[in-house]
């Protein structure tokens, strides 16, 4: 079906901007200063480009998030289950809690406007990303893998 296609191809997309990001904030020096406002700034938009591509799998399969006073958490979890007779899981148990912390990290970020970045919290969230970020891209690269399958299927 079309609607696999273009949800592959904004995958595939979407994990190369996740790369590029990752990659731009995974060696930073947070010892500097200004090093530590770039680290934040590309972190919260890893989660964002993250959360994009869960919207957009949510939107192919599902779409029936409810509360959504806790939409962004709520994507999380559905993302993280399987969804018997429409999709498996997205992510893995592993993925989600380094999302999860993604996430919150960006809400701080987002919102936090009148605190100052704590250096130690930062260097924690970079050692926690260079541990656990592999495995997001290979929970979103065996997904694509799934929505090979339903494309082949359908052709």
């Amino acid at each position: 079906m079309e609607k696999y296609n273009v949800l592959l191809g904004y995958m595939i997309k979407q994990k190369q901007i996740m790369l590029k990001l990752k990659d731009g904030i995974i060696n930073i020096d947070l010892s500097v200063y200004e090093n530590q406002y770039v680290f934040a700034m590309k972190a919260q938009q890893l989660y964002t480009a993250c959360e994009d591509m869960l919207k957009s799998v949510a939107g192919t399969f599902e779409n029936n998030i409810d509360d959504f006073t806790r939409y962004h958490f709520e994507l999380l979890k559905v993302m993280a289950s399987d969804i018997p007779g429409v999709r498996p899981s997205l992510i893995s148990e592993r993925s989600y809690r380094i999302l999860d912390r993604l996430r919150s990290f960006r809400h701080f970020i987002r919102h936090g406007y009148d605190y100052e970045l704590d250096r130690d919290e930062l260097i924690l969230l970079q050692k926690k990303l260079n541990e656990s970020f592999d495995f997001v891209i290979s929970d979103l690269s065996a997904f694509e893998m799934f929505i090979r399958k339903l494309v082949d299927q359908n052709e």
